[in-house]
């Protein structure tokens, strides 16, 4: 990361958005700027959507947000992760504009450019803030890793390569990884 003469905070982040048009982020006080996500990035990002509103969202057991959206987890960690799950226990943390809380899971596929903030920064302060659950999706090698159990902010880690990836956290969410990472047919 680069050297700061201090940490950035959500009110020098909200300032930056008046005048970019980009999506930003603030990782342990410094601003991100996320390009925009390639095509395969956003049918995984899609077809998570529709998996995950089946087993949450038709059921009554949360809420399934997407991106761009603030996930506020302190004042210098401001996070638009690709989906978050919130259950019923964590409604009442919506502000006007972000989510002011941990999610109980939350989502973050990966692009080239956002490796290793998603692999190790992200995962790291995910875990220390209480995020129960934390999908890791590598289109590029076609796994999930799934964090969860966060202990004294480390993860529990299980890597699915090719098999079905399963929460721990919401019962009856499972993702076939073969259907996940499928072509669309006729392209």
């Amino acid at each position: 990361m680069a050297i700061q003469s201090h940490l950035l905070t959500y009110d020098d982040l909200e300032r930056m958005r008046e005048t970019r048009d980009e999506r930003l982020e603030l990782i342990e006080g410094e601003m991100v700027v996320t390009p925009s996500p390639s095509p395969m990035h956003q049918l995984v990002v899609h077809r998570l959507a529709v998996l995950f509103d089946r087993a949450i969202v038709e059921t009554g057991f949360g809420v399934v947000l997407e991106s761009p959206l603030d996930v506020y987890l302190m004042a210098q960690n401001v996070f638009q992760p690709d989906r978050i799950v919130l259950l019923r226990d964590r409604f009442t943390h919506f502000g006007s504009n972000m989510v002011e809380s941990a999610p109980n899971l939350t989502i973050e596929v990966i692009s080239p450019s956002s490796r290793g903030y998603d692999r190790v920064i992200k995962r790291n302060v995910y875990a220390r803030f209480g995020v129960h659950e934390f999908w890791l999706v590598d289109p590029d090698t076609r796994t999930i890793t799934v964090f969860s159990d966060p202990r004294e902010g480390r993860y529990q880690t299980e890597t699915v390569a090719s098999d079905v990836a399963v929460s721990a956290t919401i019962p009856g969410v499972s993702v076939d990884l073969e259907a996940l990472f499928a072509p669309v047919p006729g392209f």
